[in-house]
C-alpha cells in the first residue's frame, strides 16, 4: 500500500502496471507543471538511453544538456574540495559552472551558538547552506547541484534554491560517501539491527 512501499513484497505498480490504491490518473498527470514535464522527459531519456552505462556525474551532464541548461551551480562541502575541483573540471567542458563552498562568509559557529567539532577552536566556521543557495540564485543558475552537503544543511540548500536541485554526492564520512554501504554490508546491518530473518 502507498505509505508503506518499503515493505511491499510484490510492487504490482512495477510488475503489472497496476496501482495498489484508487487514483485519479488524469489528476496526477495534470499535477505536473510544464517545466516538471520537461524534466520528466529529460530524465526518462537519460535513463532509457544510457541505462547502466553512465556514471552519476555523466548522467548529470547529459540531463543538463537535454534540458538545454547553460549555467550550473555547484554547492559543495569544503571536505570535498578536491572532488569539487574535478567535478567542475568535467562539467566545465560543456557548461558554465559557478561553485560555492559550504563555509562561505566564514561566520563563526559561536555567532549562532552552534556546537563545534573542536570546542577550543576560535576559527571554526559554520556551514552556510542558505547563502550557498542565494549566491547560486543570484548567479542565475539553471540547475543546482548538491555535492556532499551535511544532512540538514542539504535540506536548507534545496529549500532555498529557485530552480531544480539534483544531488550528485550524498555525504557519508564513515562510508566514503556511499550511504548504501550501511545496508549492503552484513557487518553494518548487524550493527544497525536490521539483519534479515535467517541472516547471521
Amino acid at each position: 500500500m502507498i505509505g508503506n512501499c518499503a515493505d511491499c513484497k510484490n510492487h504490482i505498480c512495477v510488475a503489472k502496471g497496476i496501482s495498489c490504491t484508487k487514483v485519479d490518473e488524469k489528476q496526477i498527470i495534470n499535477s505536473y507543471s510544464e517545466e516538471e514535464h520537461k524534466i520528466m522527459q529529460a530524465a526518462a531519456f537519460v535513463e532509457a538511453t544510457y541505462y547502466s552505462q553512465l556514471t552519476r556525474l555523466e548522467e548529470t551532464a547529459e540531463f543538463a544538456r537535454q534540458m538545454g541548461y547553460k549555467k550550473l551551480g555547484l554547492a559543495f562541502c569544503i571536505g570535498l574540495n578536491k572532488e569539487a575541483h574535478l567535478i567542475k573540471k568535467f562539467l566545465a567542458k560543456d557548461f558554465e559552472v559557478v561553485s560555492i563552498c559550504c563555509k562561505n562568509c566564514a561566520i563563526a559557529k559561536d555567532k549562532l551558538q552552534l556546537k563545534k567539532i573542536n570546542p577550543q577552536s576560535k576559527t571554526e566556521s559554520m556551514c552556510n547552506p542558505k547563502q550557498q543557495a542565494q549566491f547560486l540564485n543570484d548567479a542565475g543558475c539553471d540547475l543546482f547541484i548538491s555535492c556532499g552537503l551535511c544532512v540538514g544543511h542539504d535540506a536548507i540548500f534545496n529549500k532555498n534554491c529557485t530552480g531544480p536541485v539534483t544531488t550528485l554526492v550524498a555525504k557519508d564520512r564513515v562510508l566514503a560517501h556511499n550511504p548504501l554501504g550501511a545496508v549492503y554490508s552484513r557487518y553494518w546491518r548487524k550493527k544497525l539491527g536490521i539483519m534479515e530473518e535467517g541472516e547471521y
